[in-house]
């Protein structure tokens, strides 16, 4: 694989893949194809903009036309494009369907026609629901929640069944949650890390003890890496951060931070730490 469709790459994840990859396999070429939604931002790939093998095509993965044009070009695509904040699935989940579906399926139907090295899917953890207790594992049952982790996991079933149908080698990766630098402000860190630096309230649902395992960006992006190079065809990798804390342990260290802050106490490596 050299040659790399990138779908929503000008998003959070996305991109710090991309400046990743870039700078991990310098032979490597790199298309990023993102439909420039709320959440995607061309600054984010402001120091691979310059790059020869970087390259930027403002499209829709639900475009058959583009799609497949990118494709004959390709040994691979990574998928990260998709409508991705439960809240936003619950007003409109018919958007999260059309993308995260129906947009999935014509992303594997370019890569079978071009019988490509290699499609990997970045899904998500809340495919799997919830659990008084433990972790998930692979082979667990989905029991998405929201508009949106059903979505996902509609996205894989589609995967899945390209591989098991046309042995096209695909790869899904599950992550947790994720932060980091570029992050747009609607997750709970860079909501309230914004709503704190503006003298804003942040919104803590119910009493805030729901458990996530948090990850940050960029050990996300490598363990995507790893599945893509390494992965067998057909399998499907968690990636998580192993560093389980609820949203409201989470809260108490953003707001001591933001006390530090106003006390003028050098907490630059604390902020650091939690990639702002």
């Amino acid at each position: 694989m050299h040659k790399l469709i990138v779908t929503g790459g000008a998003g959070f994840i996305g991109s710090n893949f991309v400046r990743e990859m870039l700078s991990r396999y310098p032979t490597y070429k790199i298309v990023v194809l993102d439909a420039m939604t709320y959440a995607g931002n061309k600054e984010n790939l402001a120091s691979v903009w310059s790059n020869p093998n970087f390259s930027f095509v403002e499209g829709d993965i639900r475009d058959k036309d583009v799609v497949g044009s990118l494709a004959k070009e390709a040994d691979a695509i990574i998928n990260f494009a998709a409508e991705s904040h439960v809240d936003r699935s619950i007003l409109n989940p018919g958007e999260f369907i059309q993308t995260d579906v129906a947009g999935v399926w014509v992303l594997l139907e370019a890569a079978r026609v071009n019988k490509h090295e290699r499609f990997l899917h970045v899904s998500t953890d809340e495919v799997y629901g919830w659990i008084p207790s433990g972790t998930f594992k692979e082979g667990d049952p989905l029991e998405p929640n929201s508009p949106y982790s059903a979505s996902k996991a509609g996205g894989e079933m589609m995967v899945r069944a390209y591989h098991h149908t046309y042995g096209l080698p695909t790869i899904v990766t599950r992550g947790s949650n994720t932060y980091g630098p570029y992050q747009y402000p609607e997750k709970l860190i860079p909501l309230f890390v914004t709503n704190l630096l503006e003298d804003k309230p942040v919104p803590v649902y119910g009493d805030g003890m729901q458990v996530r395992d948090w990850m940050y960006v960029s050990d996300h992006s490598r363990g995507i890496d790893v599945a893509l190079h390494h992965g067998t065809a057909g399998e499907i990798y968690n990636v998580g951060g192993g560093n389980e804390r609820p949203n409201i342990e989470v809260t108490k260290l953003i707001l001591y931070l933001k006390r530090l802050l106003t006390r003028r106490t050098n907490c630059v490596s604390s902020i650091s730490a939690l990639g702002f």
